[in-house]
C-alpha cells in the first residue's frame, strides 16, 4: 500500500452516473508498480484494482448494485484520500471512460 507523508492512501471508485453513495467498485488499496516499490523517489504512477463483475449486495450499507463490466461497461470515477490527525488529503476526481473499458474486453471470452 502507498503512503503519502505517513498516511496510507485509499481509492474511492464508483460509477460516475450514480455518484459515490452506492459502494465502491473494488478494494480501497492503492499500490505502486513493482519497478517503483521500495525506491526513495517521487512516484507519479499508482495502481488500484476494480472488480470486473460483482453480485448485488442490497443488505450492505450503502447497498451495492451488481454489475458486469464485460457486458455493460460504464464510466468509472475515482479519487484518492489520506487522513491524519491534523490533515486530510483528497485528490481531484479522475474518470475512466466507457470506451477505455470496452477496449479492454475486445476479444474477451469466458472459459
Amino acid at each position: 500500500m502507498v503512503a503519502r507523508e505517513g498516511n496510507i492512501l485509499f481509492v474511492h471508485s464508483y460509477f460516475c452516473d450514480r455518484g459515490d453513495n452506492f459502494g465502491t467498485l473494488g478494494a480501497p488499496g492503492v499500490y505502486v508498480d513493482l519497478v517503483d516499490a521500495g525506491k526513495e523517489r517521487l512516484v507519479k504512477k499508482f495502481v488500484f484494482f476494480i472488480d470486473v463483475t460483482r453480485k448485488s449486495n442490497p443488505g450492505s450499507i450503502p447497498p451495492e448494485p451488481g454489475f458486469d463490466l464485460s457486458l455493460n461497461p460504464k464510466d468509472i470515477c475515482f479519487y484518492v484520500t489520506a487522513h491524519s490527525m491534523i490533515t486530510t488529503y483528497k485528490s481531484d476526481v479522475g474518470r475512466i471512460p466507457t470506451s477505455a473499458i470496452e477496449h479492454v474486453f475486445i476479444g474477451w471470452e469466458l472459459h
